[in-house]
């Protein structure tokens, strides 16, 4: 915040005219507010107090309710040229970054009195938005205690402030899981007392392309590459062959901004399936000077030719089925060369037997001779 100016000698200097032009213009502006609050709805309200019922104006409510932004309002405007100058704020740093998904904690100081109480300290932390105007409230603290109940939904349960720095001096706001539409400029309003001051910090998001997802489909004869990614600012994507050769104007790109605020970023290449080849698509984020990549191999090996096709299934079905017949034959087979060596086994035992040795088989074939034999007297 630039110093106040002062009047020397008598004149004004072009700074002074500047502010003065400056006040008029915030007054005008509170002034219009204030009409169009009245002319808003007219009527207002019956309470009742010690004297009975009685009417109260609507407008002067809301007034009584929302005094205290209104004057907020009013002092950013003009610069806090008609507080007093005892109460100065300063930042811990202008300029803050952060990455998507991550914390930030973003702080400012101010004078502390000794004694120092709490219940005398107002810290408002707001969000400028340029167009429309308008302030989003991040967080506040009234009289020592927090506020939460006109916090914007865009921070609630993501934006508190470190209250035991507040003896020290220092007003820290942290926000969790940092959002794109989180940048911006931050309005760090600290009154203490009759005493106010504010700054301004800003707030820098990345959103860097980090994972690319690459998808292969095949259609007919083609093979379709496609790669997609979210990040912000938008980045700028290509294609590579195996040569370095750009072939990006064979791709289709598109983009679309999510209500996250980040852009979600697809680009498709169709090459040939029967032609082997290595292909790299790459995001570029310029802003940031960020580059990421992702390959793709092409082998040529696989083909939608349909006769082809057949073939391979009827090898893969028949040759599991030649297998188990290959198997039970050599199964038989050892089975019967087992059978013939134990029958020629027992032949040989046979063999070895006594000439004079009775058997079965000789008494069955001299009975068979003797009965043969004609009888005679």
């Amino acid at each position: 915040m630039a110093p106040r100016q002062k009047v020397q000698g008598g004149c004004l200097r072009e700074s002074d005219f500047k502010q003065g032009a400056a006040v008029e213009a915030s007054f005008s502006l509170f002034f219009s507010v204030w009409r169009h609050i009245y002319q808003a709805k007219p009527g207002g309200i019956w309470k009742k107090g010690l004297q009975g019922w009685r009417r109260v104006d609507l407008a002067s409510q809301i007034y009584q309710e929302n005094m205290f932004r209104f004057l907020t309002a009013v002092l950013l405007e003009v610069q806090l040229t008609f507080l007093a100058a005892s109460l100065t704020v300063d930042v811990l740093q202008p300029h803050y970054s952060a990455k998507r998904g991550d914390n930030v904690t973003m702080g400012c100081r101010f004078p502390i009195a000794d004694p120092f109480h709490l219940m005398a300290l107002n810290v408002l932390w707001q969000k400028k938005i340029l167009s429309p105007p308008e302030a989003k409230e991040v967080y506040l603290l009234s009289r020592g205690k927090e506020d939460l109940v006109r916090q914007h939904r865009d921070y609630q349960g993501r934006a508190v402030m470190m209250l035991e720095g507040l003896e020290r001096g220092h007003s820290m706001l942290h926000i969790t899981n940092v959002k794109i539409t989180d940048a911006g400029m931050y309005i760090c309003l600290i009154q203490y007392e009759k005493d106010a001051d504010y700054k301004y910090i800003t707030l820098e998001v990345q959103a860097p392309y980090k994972k690319i997802d690459l998808q292969e489909q095949r259609e007919d004869n083609n093979l379709v590459l496609t790669c997609e990614s979210e990040g912000y600012p938008l980045a700028e994507v290509s294609w590579y062959d195996e040569n370095n050769q750009n072939v990006s104007m064979f791709a289709v790109t598109t983009q679309k901004l999510t209500t996250d605020g980040v852009f979600n970023i697809t680009s498709t290449l169709r090459v040939k399936s029967n032609i082997p080849g290595n292909y790299t698509c790459v995001f570029w984020n310029k802003e940031l000077k960020e580059k990421t990549s992702v390959h793709a191999s092409v082998s040529g090996l696989v083909t939608t030719n349909e006769p082809e096709t057949e073939e391979k299934y009827l090898i893969s079905f028949i040759l599991p089925i030649c297998l188990l017949a290959l198997c039970f034959l050599m199964i038989l087979i050892f089975r019967t060369v087992k059978r013939k060596r134990f029958t020629d086994r027992c032949i040989q035992k046979g063999k070895r037997r006594k000439p004079g040795t009775l058997t079965r088989r000789n008494l069955d074939h001299q009975a068979k001779e003797l009965k043969m034999m004609p009888i005679t007297d």
